[in-house]
């Protein structure tokens, strides 16, 4: 490819880029501008909480048991972890 022949591909695309870049900035001129109703600050409701269908004391339940297994699967962590510390005699 030529010097000439190159330059000839390089202002094309740069027209081709400022083509892009008109049509960006009218559309953006064009966008609707944001509104009061759409900018005003959102406040909170304060929703009253239902009651669950748990009871307080399934609850505790619930949690205890959960704990239990977490438990157990710590257990097992660390007797993997001092199994593998454990290196076997060299005979």
């Amino acid at each position: 490819m030529s010097t000439k022949q190159l330059l000839a591909e390089i202002e094309r695309g740069i027209n081709a880029l400022q083509k892009a870049r008109a049509l960006c900035l009218k559309s953006d001129a064009a966008a609707p501008k944001a509104t009061a109703a759409k900018t005003a600050k959102v406040t909170r409701v304060q929703v009253k909480k239902v009651a669950s269908g748990v009871s307080d004391e399934s609850r505790a339940k619930i949690a205890a048991a959960q704990q239990k297994r977490w438990a157990k699967i710590r257990r097992t962590k660390k007797k993997a972890a001092k199994a593998a510390l454990v290196v076997p005699a060299a005979e």
